[in-house]
């Protein structure tokens, strides 16, 4: 198990939350944002739950990522639910005062502006696939995606088909198929 270390930061509270087991929830979607994480080690799913109640993944952290810092920038709620996909060990960083935050660590902002970049063109390039794409393109999409970046999670077609944006039996049909063809 390797741990990968935090940048040193200041003007905050680090906290380290070691064996936090799978389907344990960080945070919870809607809730007011005070701190934001870093992984040492372990895989974090971030997923929206819509109105009607059905939930989305919408993105995947590994070990050296920060995730819920997006609402530091914006308006203090976290938009998702973080879970714990595979047994984890994170830091919840808490800023002191947040504009002294920013202003001591420029370096960690530039950064997360950066993540926040690539964030935003993946977002927007996932979208694109929803629109135009047809389910079989964007399942096939997701699996290689998620296999190719974290080989070492067991996917379920369940969470297949909540990054593909579609139904879950439609994840199903299209894998059974692909496999009936020595496709996958």
């Amino acid at each position: 198990m390797k741990i990968v270390e935090t940048i040193q930061l200041k003007n905050c509270q680090c906290n380290h939350l070691t064996t936090i087991e799978k389907g344990v929830q960080i945070y919870h979607q809607g809730e007011i944002a005070q701190s934001f994480y870093f992984i040492q080690n372990g895989l974090i799913g971030l997923y929206h739950t819509l109105e009607n109640g059905k939930e989305s993944l919408v993105r995947i952290y590994k070990t050296g990522d920060y995730f819920g810092f997006r609402t530091l920038f914006g308006d203090k709620k976290y938009h998702c639910t973080a879970k714990v996909l595979m047994q984890a060990d994170i830091v919840k960083i808490t800023p002191q005062n947040l504009d002294l935050f920013f202003l001591e660590n420029p370096k960690t902002i530039h950064l997360f502006f950066q993540i926040l970049s690539t964030e935003l063109r993946d977002a927007e390039d996932r979208l694109a696939k929803i629109a135009y794409l047809k389910s079989l393109d964007r399942v096939i999409h997701s699996i290689y995606f998620l296999k190719e970046n974290f080989p070492e999670y067991h996917w379920t077609h369940r969470e297949i088909a909540e990054y593909a944006g579609c139904e879950t039996e439609t994840a199903i049909r299209i894998t059974r198929s692909l496999r009936n063809k020595n496709l996958l």
